[in-house]
C-alpha cells in the first residue's frame, strides 16, 4: 500500500466510524473530526489576525473536542461525550461573542450550525430543552450586543478582516450543514438497502418454504399413489389365503409370490422414501448409469401382479435395452404412474403393453392400453394440476396428481410425454428423453 493510500485509509478511519450502526454516533464522530480540523484552521487564523484570548479559546475547544472524541470512540461513552459537547459549546460561543466584535462578528452563524448538530445527535425528548437553551442564549447575547455595545471590544483592524472572518465562518457552517444532510441521506440510503436486502431474503425464504411445502405435498401424493396398488394386491392375496380352501401346491405358489411382491414393494418404498428425503433437502440430482431392463425389473414384477389382480395382460417388449445415465428415481416414478394408470382405466380381461426402444441418443417408452380412453375435452388439459380425481374401471380412486407429476418429471429429465387417445378405444402414452450419455 502506498504512502498516500495509508494516509487516506487512516483519515477515513478517523472520520467514519465503520463499526457503529447508530446514525447519531456516526454523525457525532464525523462532526467532531470536522470541528477539530476547523479549529486548527481557526488557530492559524487567530495566530495571524486574532488576540491571545481567541487563541486560548480555540486551544480550549480543541482539547474539549479531543476529550469528546476519546470518550465516544475509545470508551464508547456516547452520552457523556454528548453532554460534554453541549455543556462547553455555549460558554465558548459566549466568550467568542464578546471577543469577536459581538453582533458585528460571525458568532451567530455558529449558533445555528451548533443547534443543527446537537439536534441531529440528540434524542427527540431533548429537542425542546436544547432549543430553549439556544434561543435564550441567542436573545441574551443579541440584547447585550444591541443595548450594551460598550461591553464588547472592537478588534477588527479593517473591513477586509471583517469580510474574511465572516466568509470563512459562513462557508465553514455551510459545509457543516451540507455534510450533515449528506450523512443523513447516506444513512437513510444504507438503512433502506438493508431493509430491501432483508425483504428480499424474506421473499426468498417464503419462496423456499412454499417450494418445500409444494414438494412435500407432491411426495405425499407419490407415496400414496405408488404404494397403494401394491399394498392392495398384497391384501387381496392375504384374503385369498385366509379363506383356506386352496390346494397345497397353489398355496405354496401364492406364498412364494407373496414373498416376492412384498420384498419388491418394500424395496420400492425404501427407494421412494429415500428419494423423497433427498428432494426435500434440495440436494443435487442423483444420477445413475444403468441398463433400463435391469432398472425396471423389480417395478415391472410388482406391476404384473397388480395387473393380474384385474386379469389384465401386461405385455413387455424391450426392442432395445439402452444404457442410460439419468435420475432413475424420476424415471421410475413416471413408469409406475403411467402403467398403473393404464391398468386402472383398462377393464378386466384387457391388455396393457410396454415397449422400450432407442434411436441414437434418445430413448422412448410407450405404454398402450385398450381401456376406456380419454375424452377430447380432458385430453387438452391432461397434464394440468387440477387435482381432480377420476375413478378406474373397478372404481379405483386416484389422487388426480399422477399425470401432472409425470409431466413435471419428464421435463426435469429433459424429455416430454405425448399422448394419443380416443374415448372408448384406449390410450397411448409415449415418454421420450435423452439417454444422458453424451452429457
Amino acid at each position: 500500500m502506498s504512502f498516500w493510500n495509508k494516509i487516506k485509509t487512516r483519515a477515513t478511519h478517523f472520520f467514519i466510524w465503520e463499526n457503529s450502526q447508530v446514525m447519531e454516533k456516526k454523525i457525532f464522530n464525523s462532526t467532531l473530526v470536522i470541528a477539530f480540523c476547523f479549529m486548527i484552521a481557526m488557530l492559524i487564523y487567530n495566530a495571524i489576525f486574532g488576540t491571545l484570548v481567541l487563541i486560548g479559546l480555540v486551544l480550549f475547544v480543541i482539547v474539549g473536542l479531543g476529550i469528546c472524541y476519546h470518550w465516544l470512540r475509545k470508551r464508547n461513552q456516547f452520552k457523556q461525550a454528548y453532554y460534554l459537547f453541549g455543556a462547553f459549546t455555549y460558554p465558548v460561543l459566549a466568550i467568542n461573542f464578546f471577543n469577536n466584535d459581538g453582533i458585528d462578528g460571525p458568532t451567530f452563524y455558529i449558533f445555528l450550525l451548533f443547534h443543527l448538530i446537537i439536534l441531529s445527535i440528540s434524542p427527540i425528548r431533548g429537542y425542546l430543552n436544547w432549543s430553549l437553551i439556544n434561543g435564550a442564549s441567542f436573545l441574551l447575547l443579541y440584547y447585550i450586543g444591541v443595548f450594551h455595545k460598550d461591553l464588547i471590544p472592537q478588534i477588527y483592524p479593517s473591513k477586509g478582516v471583517v469580510f474574511l472572518d465572516h466568509a470563512i465562518t459562513y462557508l465553514a457552517c455551510l459545509t457543516g450543514i451540507g455534510f450533515m444532510v449528506a450523512t443523513l441521506k447516506e444513512f437513510y440510503k444504507s438503512e433502506k438497502n438493508k431493509v430491501k436486502e432483508k425483504t428480499n431474503e424474506l421473499t426468498r425464504m417464503n419462496r423456499s418454504l412454499a417450494k418445500t411445502s409444494s414438494q412435500k405435498d407432491k411426495i405425499i401424493t407419490i407415496i400414496s399413489h405408488d404404494l397403494k396398488n401394491p399394498l392392495q394386491s398384497i391384501m387381496q392375496t392375504l384374503e385369498l389365503i385366509n379363506k383356506g380352501d386352496l390346494p397345497p401346491e397353489e398355496m405354496k405358489f401364492i406364498h412364494e409370490e407373496l414373498l416376492k411382491i412384498t420384498t419388491r414393494t418394500y424395496n420400492m418404498m425404501e427407494n421412494i422414501l429415500d428419494w423423497s428425503s433427498f428432494e426435500l433437502k434440495n440436494k443435487s440430482t442423483r444420477v445413475k448409469e444403468i441398463h433400463l431392463q435391469e432398472l425396471f425389473e423389480d417395478t415391472l414384477e410388482i406391476l404384473k401382479v397388480i395387473a393380474k389382480q384385474k386379469s389384465i395382460s401386461l405385455r413387455i417388449q424391450f426392442k432395445k435395452n439402452p444404457l442410460v445415465r439419468i435420475e432413475t428415481d424420476r424415471l421410475l416414478l413416471i413408469l409406475r404412474n403411467l402403467i398403473q394408470n393404464a391398468i386402472k382405466f383398462t377393464p378386466t380381461g384387457g391388455e396393457v403393453s410396454l415397449e422400450i426402444d432407442s434411436h441414437k441418443d434418445w430413448v422412448s417408452i410407450s405404454i398402450r392400453d385398450n381401456g376406456i380412453g380419454i375424452s377430447q375435452d380432458r385430453l387438452t388439459k391432461i397434464f394440468e394440476q387440477d387435482i381432480k380425481s377420476t375413478y378406474g374401471t373397478e372404481n379405483e380412486k386416484g389422487t388426480g396428481m399422477g399425470l401432472h407429476l409425470c409431466f413435471q418429471n419428464a421435463e426435469k429429465l429433459g424429455g416430454s410425454i405425448d399422448v394419443v387417445s380416443e374415448e372408448g378405444s384406449g390410450s397411448s402414452f409415449t415418454l421420450t428423453f435423452p439417454d444422458g450419455l453424451g452429457a
